[in-house]
């Protein structure tokens, strides 16, 4: 089976702070430091930078090489690196490809063309032209913000392409999750969001792209070692302990509630990007 890491993958926060400039805000990369040593402690499996939780769409293409080049040197390859790369250019989306590749993270991961819609054909091609770049990809089903939903047919052809080493399911529903499981049989499947990661797991999902796991990685990552140990009623019992927690995230638009929570931690300071606006 074709993977780039088991267990919990933290969607990492990019961390802000005020510039000198009114309204300015910059990279506080004191505290994405931080962060990453946080999140080596907890146990994760993997890091992820610049996608949805990190305001990728926010970044410039210079504060990017940054955040890539400073957080793969931190981690020092005790876990794989991943990078958000997407968008709905494909020009715009190699040149991110190539930069992830060119900066040494592990893999990218990419949604299909939002805003766009593309039909299924389409998507298919769209990965395939990501694929040429030469870096593994894990693609991303994501229909709330892309617009359009990777049916496991489709994702199935998709994940034939070599270049294709993991699928982040996050279509939020259970019965294509289970069914991309049964029909992509050599890529691993993860779960894309906190609230379906026990469920994913039980059908055979190889881990989850946790937003929680900013906060408490260590909790997050207990559920998967219960479940890899076969104790399941552990691995349920400490699920529903946490599943308040994981509804609080989305109270707002993600990031928004997982900043605000670690900045009561004295984590980061409690700053987003327009068009996000800070609880």
């Amino acid at each position: 089976m074709r993977k780039i890491f088991e267990g919990v993958c933290t969607a990492l926060v990019t961390p802000f702070k005020c510039g000198k400039l009114v309204g300015q805000t910059v990279v506080d990369f004191d505290a994405l430091g931080e962060l990453v040593e946080m999140q080596l402690r907890g146990g994760v499996g993997a890091i992820l930078m610049l996608g949805t939780t990190g305001e990728a769409a926010s970044l410039s293409f210079a504060e990017r090489a940054e955040v890539i080049k400073f957080v793969v040197e931190r981690v020092s390859g005790a876990v794989p690196v991943i990078v958000g790369a997407s968008g709905n250019n494909l020009e715009k989306v190699l040149e991110l490809a190539a930069q992830a590749k060119q900066l040494k993270a592990s893999a990218i991961l990419v949604t299909p063309p939002y805003y766009v819609r593309g039909t299924q054909e389409g998507i298919v091609k769209w990965y395939k032209a990501i694929g040429k770049v030469g870096v593994p990809i894990i693609a991303y089903n994501i229909p709330g913000r892309a617009g359009v939903n990777i049916s496991p047919a489709t994702m199935s052809i998709i994940a034939k392409d070599k270049s294709i080493v993991g699928i982040k399911e996050s279509s939020g529903n259970i019965e294509q999750i289970s069914e991309v499981i049964r029909i992509c049989p050599k890529v691993a499947v993860y779960a894309g969001d906190d609230l379906l990661s026990l469920p994913g797991y039980a059908v055979g999902a190889k881990g989850v792209v946790s937003v929680a796991s900013n906060s408490i990685p260590e909790e997050v990552n207990s559920i998967w070692v219960a479940h890899r140990r076969g104790t399941n009623n552990k691995a349920k019992k400490l699920f529903l302990e946490q599943l308040p927690f994981y509804r609080s995230l989305f109270t707002e638009v993600n990031p928004v509630p997982i900043k605000k929570i670690l900045s009561e931690s004295g984590l980061i300071c409690n700053v987003v990007r327009l068009p996000l606006t800070s609880i």
